[in-house]
């Protein structure tokens, strides 16, 4: 059986909501959704929060033109030698600087120092519930949703 997890992560990536916060949107989510659980997660630096097996395209958000996966890999390679503390890389299509987190990933995927997890949700996340999150946080987030 397979898992669907919406992930709920800040809109910048290096934005670092800290334990009690983080804490206290589970709290508020748990009286929402209906789910399997939900876990909290907080790091030093970014992470990737992927999309699981939803991942079909990434593509420039410059010129637009789809980005080889080889490409994607041997950049997060590079980022993840230096702890994720730079997201930059140079594209290969436009050749301009850009962040991984500004990728035009299909579907969407992003990079966080924290993220909220809501296991198997029996409805959606809608948009009051994801205005209450981001008042909670006191920044806008984006919604990643995975299928395992």
């Amino acid at each position: 059986m397979s898992e669907h997890i919406v992930k709920i992560i800040p809109k910048d990536p290096f934005y670092k909501v800290f334990e009690p916060t983080l804490q206290s949107v589970k709290t508020f989510l748990e009286t929402r959704i209906h789910c399997d659980f939900i876990e909290v997660e907080f790091n030093e630096a970014p992470v990737f929060v992927d999309c699981g097996t939803n991942l079909e395209t990434i593509s420039c958000p410059q010129c637009g033109a789809k980005l080889d996966f080889d490409w994607w890999g041997n950049v997060m390679d590079e980022v993840a030698d230096n702890s994720f503390t730079s997201l930059k890389a140079e594209t290969p299509c436009c050749k301009k600087q850009i962040s991984l987190n500004d990728l035009n990933y299909d579907f969407p995927c992003g990079f966080a120092c924290c993220l909220i997890c809501i296991y198997n949700p029996e409805q959606i996340v809608d948009d009051k519930i994801i205005d209450a999150v981001q008042s909670i946080l006191g920044i806008g987030i984006s919604i990643v949703e995975a299928h395992l």
